[in-house]
């Protein structure tokens, strides 16, 4: 569907609500704001700029709450300005849809992700809004207790932590995730307006990565943001990769595998691990020498990365041997990877002067996360070591469970503007990734949302809901979900035509993880949900 289509049926909506006024004398001035705000929020969306400021202009003279009558009669210059919107911009239209729709969802894979925890919500939403200007993806916690949930939730690259917060200092915070943050090398920056000298020594003794005096320099802040990003990432790297063949290492590989089981024993997901051993791989060493042993390790090693998928983990567990992570994929699933690079393999051919050319062959064992890792890790062994015993160059699952438990996401739009469910469930429906289902959900308000059964414990959520909606708010939606079901697979991002401090506030406390500023383009809002969600299966 383009763009003007949806204009059309904006156009459409507009003139059903012209004749409902039309069949009463009066209207109440909160039902006329609630008209201009969804307008607001959906011509801007869709390219109609200046009726969207039009409308934010209207909106400054009216209160959201008001039961003040409004005589339609008087209305009638307001309609006839809407209604010349849609007809100086059709044309215009028609040439603006095709170019937009030509552009296709992408997803920042690498993109890299900040979580700010500060109360002073002006502060925060200014250093959200600079940050992702510049490609950084902000997530803000107005309090310490959250601040720490999303931590451990959203495993974010960077935390940037006020020292004064209602709950608890920024040093309570960092005694809770000093430790896991050092592990695994997330700078943490305290920030605070008393820059005492004490405050500074006490920061960097307890661990902290840097303390900075608010006010901030902004023109400083953004490169030393992006400088300490891109330190972790390349101290990240070199850690936790085998120099020689580019897997990860060893201590990644413990450090994945625990984190694989936790998530498996909460998330009731499950892993195959698959155990690889290269073939009489001393013999290479002996035969050809140890360069020549080193060459065999990093094009078998190339392989792998090359034909893993992005949601798998691959590692050098020690010498000749490597381990392959796979997420929610049976053995079987594995094993038709595993065959599927085996059958490369047998393509390359090595040549050491004056040898004859000479090939690898390699064996592999496979098993599924059923208890712990430790029995998963012996497991995968015993199956390498049956497919070594067999003569190699083969592949032995050590248990067979057809069992597919393929990850859940569902995509729930709770928004009382058809076009925005529309335009956003029409770009969500183009990303079909391999490791996730994901599900999309339509409600046109709270009530029908809430009353839906739509929660299922071992599923995750990805909720956008619509701040103002006729029959119940999005903030008591949203009071609702808080209450009633647990923070850990539901991930809630409010769409929002208000600006004011206030209201970002009172969502962000409520448990809003997000918030999404109307208007905004589609595949913006699929793009930064893609990187969001995605730390939820981490």
């Amino acid at each position: 569907m383009s763009r003007n289509d949806y204009r059309a049926m904006l156009s459409k909506r507009m003139e059903k609500d012209f004749s409902s006024w039309f069949d009463q004398e009066h209207i109440q001035e909160r039902d006329l704001y609630r008209f201009l705000h969804t307008m607001k929020g959906t011509a801007g969306t869709i390219g109609m700029n200046e009726m969207s400021s039009f409308c934010t202009t209207q909106l400054e003279n009216l209160s959201e709450t008001s039961n003040i009558l409004i005589s339609v009669r008087s209305l009638k210059n307001f309609i006839l300005l809407m209604r010349n919107f849609f007809r100086e911009e059709e044309d215009a239209a028609i040439l603006e849809v095709e170019q937009i729709e030509e552009v296709p969802v992408s997803i920042e894979e690498n993109s890299s992700f900040i979580l700010v925890i500060d109360d002073d919500v002006e502060f925060a939403s200014f250093i959200k809004e600079t940050l992702e200007e510049n490609g950084v993806q902000v997530v803000i916690a107005l309090t310490g207790k959250r601040g720490v949930e999303l931590f451990y939730t959203l495993q974010p690259h960077m935390v940037i932590v006020d020292v004064q917060l209602p709950d608890m200092s920024g040093f309570d915070i960092l005694t809770q995730i000093g430790d896991i943050a050092r592990s695994r090398y997330v700078p943490v920056t305290l920030i605070s307006v008393d820059g005492k000298i004490e405050n500074q020594i006490r920061a960097l003794e307890m661990g902290a990565m840097d303390f900075i005096p608010k006010p901030l320099d902004i023109t400083v802040f953004v490169p030393y943001i992006l400088n300490r990003l891109k330190n972790k990432f390349a101290i990240w790297q070199s850690a936790l990769t085998d120099e020689l063949t580019g897997a990860g290492n060893r201590r990644q590989f413990t450090q994945t595998l625990s984190q694989m089981s936790s998530l498996a024993e909460r998330k009731r997901h499950t892993y195959t691990l698959v155990m690889l051993d290269l073939d009489y791989f001393k013999k290479v060493n002996d035969r050809y020498g140890h360069p020549a042993g080193d060459d065999v390790l990093r094009i078998f090693s190339s392989l792998v990365l090359k034909m893993k998928r992005e949601t798998d983990y691959f590692f050098r567990y020690g010498g000749e041997e490597f381990a392959l992570i796979l997420v929610d994929t049976t053995p079987q699933e594995a094993v038709v990877l595993i065959e599927r690079i085996r059958s490369k393999m047998a393509e390359i051919t090595f040549t050491v002067p004056p040898f004859d050319p000479f090939s690898v062959t390699f064996s592999a064992g496979a098993s599924e996360y059923r208890i712990n890792e430790a029995t998963v890790l012996n497991e995968a062994d015993q199956a390498l070591y049956k497919a070594k015993r067999n003569g190699r160059n083969q592949s032995v699952i050590y248990e067979i469970d057809s069992g597919d438990v393929k990850r859940h996401l569902n995509i729930m739009i709770v928004d009382d503007d058809l076009l925005v469910r529309k335009m956003l469930s029409k770009q969500f429906s183009g990303w079909k990734p391999n490791e996730i289902d994901v599900v999309i959900h339509e409600y046109p308000d709270g009530i029908s949302f809430l009353e839906s059964d739509w929660y299922k414990s071992d599923e995750n959520y990805m909720i956008l809901l619509d701040g103002i909606m006729p029959k119940m708010d999005g903030m008591e939606v949203l009071t609702n979900i808080r209450k009633q079901f647990p923070d850990d697979n539901i991930v809630v991002s409010m769409l929002t035509a208000r600006t004011n401090e206030a209201d970002i506030v009172l969502a962000l406390k409520s448990g809003a993880d997000d918030y999404i500023v109307k208007p905004f383009h589609p595949q913006e809002v699929v793009a930064r949900v893609q990187r969001l969600t995605k730390r939820m299966f981490k």
